[in-house]
């Protein structure tokens, strides 16, 4: 028979190998996200000075 309720053991090892990547691709996500706009605000800004 299977268990109706399962529960995980979290050990130190196992929260940091979940946690740490998970906070470094929220910050180098949104980092990259951050540079995209920057970027073509910036070359519409220069596109709309040149006219």
């Amino acid at each position: 028979m299977l268990p109706s309720v399962y529960r995980a053991q979290v050990t130190p090892d196992l929260f940091y190998i979940g946690f740490i990547p998970g906070v470094l691709a929220t910050v180098l996500g949104s980092a990259l996200a951050g540079l995209a706009i920057y970027k073509r605000k910036t070359s519409q800004l220069f596109h709309e000075l040149e006219v």
